[in-house]
C-alpha cells in the first residue's frame, strides 16, 4: 500500500531538483501551480482526490521547495521538466492539469510531446498568450505592452512588499487571515530574478496556437479576475479539437480551484469518468 504522501525530489536532466509530493493509487493527475506558488495550493485537491486517484503535485523549477537555478526559466523547459518528471515516475493515463500560467505550460507539453502519457488535459483559469491582441485577451499587457508589464513587475524588485500585497489581493477576499500569510510565505519562495525570467518568457509564449493540435480530451476551468475573463475559456474552447468542457465559477476568482474545491473536484472525477 503507498503510504499517505510521498515526498522527494527528482534531479532534471539539466540539474534543476524538482520537488513533487505523490500520494493515492489509481489513474494519475498531476497538478501544476501558477506563477510562484506550490504544492501547497492543490491541498483540498490532493487530499479528496487522492482517495480515488493517484495524486502528483510540484514545485516548478525556482519554485518553493525546489531548487532556484539561474537557467531553464522559461515555458519550454518547464515543459521538459514535466516530461522527465512523468518518465522518472513511469507513469500512464495521466491527467495533466495547469494554473494560470502554468496551463501554457502543460500546452506547450502536450504539443511537444505529442501528448506521450496523457489521458488528458485541464486549463485552470489560464492566460495562453498574454500579449495577444485578439478580443479574447483580458491580460494588462495584451497588444504586446511591454511597457505595461516593466511597470507591473518592477516593482517586485524595488517594493517586494507592495509587490506581494498586489498578489494576494486577488484572492484575499476568499481567503482566512492565516491562508493569506500562507500564500505570501509560499510566493516568497520564488527569487524575483527567477519570476521575471519566467514571466517575460510567458507573456511573448503563445501557446494558444497549439489548442488545435492537441489529441487528448481537455477540461477548461474559468474565472472572473483581474487580467482573467471567461471571454479566454470561451475562446479555448473553439480552438480545441477534441472532446472539451468548459466550467465557469462566479466565486473564488483566481483561485476558483482552491475556493469551490468540492465543485472543481467533481468537475474532475465526472471529467474523468466520461473519458475514462
Amino acid at each position: 500500500m503507498r503510504e499517505l504522501v510521498k515526498k522527494g525530489f527528482f534531479t532534471t536532466s539539466d540539474k534543476a531538483r524538482i520537488y513533487y509530493e505523490d500520494r493515492g493509487e489509481g489513474n494519475p493527475i498531476l497538478f501544476v501551480p501558477g506563477h510562484m506558488c506550490t504544492t501547497k495550493f492543490y491541498v483540498k485537491n490532493a487530499e479528496e482526490l487522492g482517495k480515488t486517484h493517484r495524486i502528483i503535485c510540484i514545485d516548478n523549477r525556482g519554485f518553493g521547495s525546489s531548487s532556484k537555478p539561474l537557467h531553464g526559466n522559461d515555458v519550454e523547459r518547464h515543459a521538459d521538466d514535466i516530461k522527465e518528471l512523468i518518465d522518472y515516475l513511469g507513469l500512464k493515463n495521466v491527467m495533466l492539469l495547469g494554473w494560470s500560467l502554468s496551463g501554457s505550460i502543460v500546452v506547450t507539453y502536450a504539443h511537444k510531446y505529442k501528448c506521450h502519457a496523457l489521458k488528458g488535459l485541464g486549463l485552470i483559469d489560464a492566460c495562453l498568450f498574454p500579449f495577444s491582441p485578439e478580443d479574447w485577451n483580458t491580460y494588462n499587457c495584451k497588444n504586446y505592452d511591454m511597457d505595461a508589464w516593466n511597470k507591473k513587475y518592477l516593482l517586485w524588485h524595488t517594493d517586494i512588499e507592495q509587490y506581494v500585497n498586489n498578489f494576494v489581493s486577488r484572492m484575499d477576499e476568499y481567503l482566512s487571515s492565516e491562508e493569506v500569510q500562507t500564500v505570501k510565505d509560499e510566493i516568497m519562495k520564488t527569487p524575483p530574478w527567477i519570476g521575471f525570467a519566467l514571466h517575460s518568457d510567458w507573456i511573448h509564449t503563445d501557446a494558444d496556437r497549439l489548442l488545435k493540435d492537441i489529441t487528448v480530451p481537455v477540461i477548461i476551468f474559468s474565472g472572473q479576475s483581474l487580467g482573467h475573463g471567461y471571454a479566454m475559456g470561451r475562446h479555448y474552447k473553439k480552438e480545441v479539437r477534441t472532446y472539451c468542457e468548459l466550467h465557469e465559477y462566479d466565486k473564488g476568482g483566481h483561485l476558483l480551484f482552491y475556493v469551490e474545491h468540492e465543485t472543481f473536484n467533481r468537475q474532475l472525477r465526472e471529467f474523468l469518468a466520461k473519458i475514462g
